[in-house]
């Protein structure tokens, strides 16, 4: 069975015995990490709706309403674990940045009467500037 069949079939699951003429309107072939059929199909009360069928790796995920939609695509697009962390950052001056305020804050902890070295405070305004400079947009 192929994905348009399996699309078809998960849409008619959803409407059971309230919709026929189910039919693929629109296929997406590279929707995220899968594909998306838009199901068009008559309801019993004569109106047309649409169901949205999203297909990835053999899973099938049958949405109503593009509201539900929405939720999936936010769901699915959202970065999770380190490559989110080091992206929220800032990339690699976020993470350089973070190392050397951590290290000047150890530094203060562990004597506060001992005085910053002056090239850790260069490197620490530097980078800020240009992590900051980098976030302005032109």
């Amino acid at each position: 069975m192929d994905n348009f069949e399996i699309a078809i079939s998960a849409s008619k699951n959803l409407t059971s015995n309230d919709g026929n003429g189910h039919r693929v309107v629109n296929h997406h072939p590279e929707y995220l990490n899968g594909q998306l059929y838009v199901i068009a199909f008559e309801h019993v009360d004569g109106e047309t709706y649409h169901n949205y069928v999203y297909i990835e790796s053999g899973k099938t995920t049958v949405c109503k309403n593009p509201a539900l939609l929405n939720e999936l695509v936010s769901r699915k697009s959202k970065k999770a674990g380190l490559e989110s962390f080091i992206s929220n950052i800032g990339g690699v001056a976020g993470i350089i940045g973070l190392i050397i305020t951590l290290t000047i804050v150890w530094l203060v902890v562990k004597d506060p009467y001992i005085p910053i070295p002056q090239v850790l405070s260069a490197a620490l305004t530097t980078i800020l500037g240009f992590y900051f400079g980098s976030k302005v947009k032109k």
